[in-house]
This record gives structure tokens, sequence and C-alpha cells, in this order.
């Protein structure tokens, strides 16, 4: 009797231990606070487990709150979810607390979003940059992106909302980009376990992002990356913008209204052919298109195209549009023939920030630059990196750095004011353009 309880006891024990366990739900990041307008909002949270899992929106000029009227989610194989919640009804010029709401978590409001005002023509500012390395390993406190005090700084400045210009988050190593688990996990991992500083400046302001190679895959990859698709769903899946319809348009870009601004966030990896050939593709047939037309039909005072890559240098260090010269000049005839008022290119990845201009039949195209966050900087002389034409001269910064454009003046005599901050918060550069002087003479 004595040997039959004995073994009763191993196999209930056995059974206990093997047992799965549910998960307690967890926030594990976020709120990150995507696409605003008006009168819509997009939110991104991740969280594990099942039971009640709720994000709403807190009105805080009138006691009402908004449920999501729709969401998007992708999940790895642990169970942990990506949630995008879609709110509408909103009301212009209007403060909202973010307030989330996981089993056994809690409630908060730490977190808010203002709505943009029903005006045409309003001054305000946005920050930028490119090449935030964050690392999330046992050598934190040595790699040289483990620093991210920046992000503080860059809170404080209080921009309107954010524009990232790719390699936002770095796949370093290639464990991060083996598969669409490795990816989603590194992606993770970054907004979950990485500083209190940068989880806070994500849920501070509206945030729009564009990729570059280190967002997609292996270093310098192309429309030839075996898990672009992947790669695609994972960068959708943590961004939460406003994409067309993939079927339609495939890859991410998108574009995005603030007042009398339009901004169009492009794909220069998922249609790109490989370097080498000067007649191959760089944003690809489909998305030129999309581009051309955005362009025509925007009654922008400034209508700025963000693209991962440097546009205007043509020094060839490194990756730029001018290894594409037969794709970049068809763009650039296409805006001086005819005369897209307004534009400017706003661009990464080259770990040094400046101002380019250059005069394309008639027509002054501008480029800022504005890189590194937190990636080492270049050594640019040693590289060759340092010639540049088309410069402007006392423009560029050669340490990290975030910028910030600042628009201002009445309608039909607006201007844009760029500054560069150093890491510390300390502007470094500044330039004016003027919205009469970005027309085809």
């Amino acid at each position: 009797m004595k040997n039959t309880a004995l073994s009763s006891f191993f196999v209930l024990l056995i059974f206990l231990c093997s047992a799965q366990v549910e998960p307690k739900p967890k926030l594990l990041a976020g709120p990150v606070i995507g696409t605003v307008t008006s009168t819509t909002a997009k939110v991104w949270i991740a969280y594990r487990g099942k039971g009640q899992n709720a994000l709403i929106l807190g009105d805080t000029s009138e006691n009402k709150v908004h449920y999501p009227v729709n969401y998007h989610y992708i999940a790895n194989s642990k169970g942990e979810i990506a949630l995008t919640l879609e709110f509408s009804g909103l009301k212009p010029g209007r403060l909202y607390n973010i307030l989330t709401n996981i089993d056994g978590w809690g409630t908060h409001a730490k977190y808010s979003l203002r709505t943009l005002t029903s005006d045409t023509v309003k001054d305000f500012n946005f920050l930028l940059g490119s090449c935030a390395l964050l690392n999330t390993d046992v050598t934190r406190g040595l790699f040289p992106g483990g620093s991210n005090w920046i992000f503080y700084r860059m809170r404080k400045k209080n921009g309107d909302f954010m524009v990232w210009l790719g390699d936002n988050v770095y796949y370093l190593y290639p464990r991060h980009y083996r598969s669409y688990e490795d990816m989603f996990n590194r992606q993770l991992k970054i907004r979950k376990v990485y500083n209190k500083k940068y989880r806070d400046f994500l849920g501070n302001q509206p945030n729009y992002a564009i990729w570059d190679d280190h967002d997609y895959g292996p270093n310098d990859s192309n429309k030839d990356w075996i898990l672009k698709d992947s790669a695609l769903k994972v960068f959708k899946g943590f961004w939460p913008n406003t994409y067309p319809d993939e079927k339609s348009f495939p890859g991410n870009y998108f574009s995005f209204r603030c007042y009398d601004t339009e901004f169009f966030m492009t794909d220069c990896r998922y249609n790109r052919d490989k370097e080498g050939d000067t007649t191959g593709a760089f944003l690809g047939e489909t998305q030129m298109i999309w581009l051309k037309n955005k362009l025509l039909l925007s009654d922008a005072s400034f209508k700025f195209i963000c693209v991962g890559s440097q546009v205007l240098n043509d020094n060839h260090f490194g990756e730029s549009y001018a290894n594409y010269t037969r794709e970049r000049n068809e763009l650039f005839d296409f805006i001086a023939t005819n005369n897209v008022k307004g534009v400017v290119f706003l661009t990464g990845d080259k770990h040094y920030s400046e101002v380019c201009k250059r005069d394309w039949k008639g027509y002054p195209l501008y480029d800022f630059t504005c890189s590194p966050l937190t990636a080492p900087p270049l050594p640019r002389r040693l590289l060759g990196a340092y010639r540049n034409q088309w410069r402007i001269k006392k423009t560029d910064y050669a340490l990290k750095n975030f910028g910030r454009i600042s628009l201002s003046g009445d309608a039909g005599n607006r201007s844009m004011k760029i500054e560069v901050f150093g890491r510390g918060g300390f502007k470094k550069k500044e330039y004016t353009i003027k919205q009469s002087e970005l027309i085809r003479n």
C-alpha cells in the first residue's frame, strides 16, 4: 500500500511539472503612437497572455472614452502579440490620455496624444533622425550604440512628431534576421528591454517610419533578400502607420499630411535592384508611379520626400540614389519639368548630417541628411566620404545628432528652419529654406 501511494505521488508530481501553465497577461512594450490626424489615431502595444486586453483613449476635455474601431496584430511562437489599434471619431486639437489595461497589470495615463487642429496652415515642428543602433546584450554598456541619452534630449524638444529615416532598429547580427521569429523577437526586445528613455520617447509623440537595410535584413540587402516578406510583415506590425493596400502597392511606402506639408515616406529596399547597373530600379516602377501621382496631386507648401539612402550626393561612398542614375534622373526630371513646388528630400544612412543643394534644370533641389542617432560616426576623410560638391558649406556635422525642422509664416510665404542638435541637446547647425525658393526658375 505504501509503495502504491508513493508511486501515485510521483505520477502526480510529474503531471504537474509537465502541465503547461497559462502565462499571466502582461504588457510587454508600448504604447507607441503612430499616425495621428485631426479625427483618428493609431496606437501600438505588445503584450502576452490571453484574457481581457484593452487600450482606450480618454478625452481630457469631456468625460468620454473612445474604444478602438479596428485592429491589426502579429505574433511570435511564444504567444507574444504586437497589436496596432485604430481609433476614429476623435475631435480636432484635443488631448487624449492613453489608458492601457492588461489583466493583472493595471491602468494608468502616463502617455497621451494630441490630434491635429482644423487649421489648414499652422506653425509647427518635427524631429527626425536615422541610424539608431540599440544594443541589448551583455556588451550594452560598452558598445558604441549603448548610450541612449539622446532620446531624452529629443523628448525635451517637444516635437509635434518624429520622422524615422531608416536603420531604426538594427538587425546587427545574422541571428537577428534568420527568420520571421528572429526579426519579431529583435524588434520586441528593443522596445521591451531597452532603456526607459527610448520607450518614453516613442510614447511621447506620433512616430512615422521608413526602413533601410538594417531594418530589413543583411547589410546593403535588396529585392533579392529571401525573407523580405517576413521583414515587411514585422516592420508593419511594429510601426503603427497607415499603409496603402499591399496587394496593389508592395512595400511599406505611404504618405501623410500635417497642415500645409505632406510627407512621402518611400521604400528603398523591397524593389531595389543590385548595385552596379545604373539603369536598375531603386524605388521600383509601381512606387515611382505612386510617388509621381502623389506629387502632382499635392497642394502642400512643402513636399518632403523621405528616403533611406542619400539622394543628391554623387560621392558614391556607400549606398546612395546616385548609384541608380536612370531612375534618379527620371524623378529629378519629373519634378523640374512639372515644376512640383516645395520639394525637399529628407534622408539618412550616412552617419553624418549635412544639407545639400543642387540645381536641376532650373529647379533647386535640397537634401537634408540626418544621421546618426546612436550609431558610431564615420571617419569621413579617412574613408573618402567627405568630398561632396553639393554640400552647402558649414552645414555638416559628423557626431551623433538629431534634427528638427520648424515650419512658420503666413500661407504662401512659409519657411522651414533646419536645425541639427548634438546628443547633448545643444544646437550645432542651422539653415533656413524659404517656400518661395522651391520653384523652377
